[in-house]
């Protein structure tokens, strides 16, 4: 037989026999001490047993009675195997039927019937139990489970049940295969990890560790991961599966995983461990489409509408807000606080304050969406298709936004134009590149302004600019973006880049190299304090301070003055303007006016009357300057 590891569960009604179930498969009781004084499981237990293969079996013992029930659905979410334990002298009971409909809410993909305390009825008795079972799980589920009849007590068939549940996870290493749209499958182990936290302890010499189902991927000693809803990066310091520890191991297998320097109060039941690669949302809102078998109008009528109900999804269960979307299966949950969770991912809708379940439903859209979106969001979900395993989400993303992560695909998609590590719509392409070049013919924006105006990622804006420059449709200048060809400030180095914002972030201070700036903070310093090591090496050591100066200002970035005093040339040419302004060829101006216009002490003012003079706008006359000629157009105010 092919090597697997599996996870089944026992779930049913309370008494029914469960946790001596498991004592007389695995040998191991898992009800704890204070469980098995009230004769009650009250939360998740867990064991294990070989299957004379080699292969290791995971078990979860789950919560039977109804006011556990939460407790109950943190462990159906990432078994292989349900055996759903009916008691042969008590039938089926009502919470047989709830935890039937939560373990088809939440995936559970095989179900096998176990009739238990099969010695306390005749076998006319039985037979009769096991055709009615039959048909009511089918009723209550579409599935057609395996009966098996045991005695936990006294031991009778359980061999037959250990080969049922081995014949049941026989298909197992052909089944556990993830697959994204497009790529071919792969197994299980090579997926991200995931792994839902169902319990954290602290461990002397350890720290904290926590436990779960690893539902896919590997795990290894020195691995670094992330921790959701946080977010936040921790590394493993240890790894045990099934009380040997391990140095590596995947999946699907039960695991406690010690982690480096993670405080035992900031992990909790429900959160989600997985690496940053496996594309876990931490989100308040969620959009799901519900499972057709339970809709109704008894479950969809006005009074659920924004009604608090209660939600299970991995092993994390809590409180939501219900908005059901008219005329379609989806329903928006809106949570208190982040919670971690998937496309496609299973889970259950629960009437709050009972174990009634409303829903089952599968993810469909994390995080919140504007309103004006929401009605182009509800058309593209309303076309998903049936079997959401193999669809990949940022299909959704290039329909909504019109371009995605190139990586998000393993084979790029139709109608598609790659532009750096974007794919984007060819339609939306098109439509994109003409609002950008409108908007600018208007009016020059920078980046961030044109991203935020249009709703675009501000990478993909920058992209898309770009990609304009390249055709030499628009350039930058002074931070903004405008039509025409030339000179381009983006195209200059990192060094020139920071040396023309120091200069401009003096203002009319101007910028005297080596000299003193606001705050006595020496600029050149400054400058060079700011770019990496290699850069401040070039600025010291090659003298390159002075050469990007010099070569901004021959690119008339920048203005020199007397002095030198280096000014921003779209700020000289702003105040020749003013200095201008109702002036005629001939007229005289003094230099209480000059300086009144131009609000520059006397120590800037002269310098930038002798630079008025060398570019031919003024001539001196004694203490006057005499207009020699004005500006013809705004164009010949602005740098090249």
């Amino acid at each position: 037989m092919t090597p697997y590891r599996a996870v089944i569960g026992l779930a049913g009604h309370v008494d029914h026999g469960k946790t001596l179930l498991i004592k007389a498969l695995t040998g191991i009781t898992t009800a704890r001490a204070h469980e098995q004084a009230i004769g009650m499981t009250q939360d998740l237990g867990f064991a294990h047993f070989d299957d004379g293969q080699g292969n290791t079996i995971g078990v979860i013992d789950v919560p039977g009675h109804e006011r556990y029930i939460r407790n109950m659905v943190a462990g159906l979410w990432s078994l292989d195997l349900v055996l759903l334990v009916i008691a042969a002298d008590e039938g089926w009971m009502p919470m047989t039927g709830d935890h039937l409909r939560l373990l088809k809410a939440m995936g559970v993909p095989r179900l096998l019937v176990c009739i238990n305390k099969c010695d306390l009825v005749s076998p006319d008795e039985l037979e009769l139990l096991e055709e009615s079972l039959l048909e009511r799980v089918m009723d209550e589920s579409g599935m057609v489970p395996d009966i098996v009849s045991v005695s936990a007590k006294t031991g009778a068939n359980m061999a037959a049940l250990h080969t049922a549940i081995i014949c049941q996870l026989a298909d197992l290493p052909a089944s556990q295969t993830t697959r994204e749209q497009g790529a071919p499958r792969r197994s299980r182990e090579e997926a991200p990890p995931r792994l839902y936290v169902d319990r954290v302890f602290t461990a002397n010499g350890t720290g904290t560790v926590l436990t779960g189902t690893l539902q896919q991927g590997s795990l290894k000693v020195g691995d670094k991961l992330r921790l959701y809803p946080a977010g936040r990066e921790v590394q493993v310091r240890s790894l045990q599966a099934y009380h040997q520890s391990v140095d590596e191991i995947g999946a699907v297998c039960r695991v406690a995983v010690g982690l480096k320097k993670v405080p035992h109060k900031e992990v909790a039941r429900g959160h989600c461990l997985t690496s940053a690669a496996g594309q876990c949302e931490a989100a308040t809102h969620l959009i799901v489409r519900l499972n057709a078998e339970r809709l109704s109008s008894k479950t969809l009528r006005p009074s659920l509408h924004n009604k608090e109900v209660e939600v299970a999804l991995g092993s994390w269960h809590g409180r939501a807000r219900f908005v059901p979307i008219k005329d379609t299966r989806l329903a928006r949950l809106i949570f208190a606080s982040p919670i971690p969770c998937f496309f496609g991912q299973p889970l259950a809708i629960i009437r709050h304050g009972s174990s009634e379940l409303l829903h089952g439903a599968r993810i469909v859209w994390c995080g919140d969406i504007h309103p004006a979106r929401r009605k182009a969001l509800h058309a593209l979900l309303g076309e998903l298709p049936e079997e959401l395993e193999h669809y990949n989400p940022a299909t959704l993303q290039l329909g909504l936004n019109g371009y995605v992560l190139a990586s998000r695909f393993d084979q790029q998609p139709e109608q598609v134009t790659p532009l750096g590590e974007w794919l984007l719509e060819n339609h939306w392409l098109a439509q994109s590149r003409d609002q950008l070049l409108a908007t600018l013919a208007s009016e020059p924006l920078s980046a961030a302004e044109l991203a935020t105006r249009f709703g675009i990622a501000l990478p993909v804006t920058q992209a898309l600019l770009q990609q304009l420059k390249s055709e030499q449709l628009i350039r930058l200048h002074h931070d903004k973006w405008q039509p025409g060809s030339g000179e381009s400030e983006d195209d200059l180095g990192e060094e020139a880049q920071l040396v023309l914002k120091v200069v401009r972030d003096q203002g009319k201070e101007g910028y005297e190299p080596g000299k003193l700036g606001p705050g006595g903070v020496a600029l050149d310093p400054f400058i060079t304090r700011k770019l990496p090591a290699a850069l401040q090496q070039g600025l010291l050591q090659k003298g390159a301070l002075q050469k990007q100066l010099r070569n901004l200002a021959r690119l008339k970035y920048l203005v020199q003055l007397d002095g030198p005093i280096y000014y921003d040339a779209a700020l000289y040419n702003q105040m020749v303007a003013a200095v201008l302004a109702g002036q005629q060829v001939g007229d005289l101006i003094d230099m209480a006016s000059l300086k009144e216009i131009t609000g520059l002490s006397r120590k800037y003012a002269i310098p930038f009357c002798l630079r008025m003079e060398m570019d031919g706008w003024v001539r001196r006359e004694e203490n006057e300057r005499r207009v020699l000629r004005l500006p013809q157009t705004q164009d010949e105010m602005e740098p090249a």
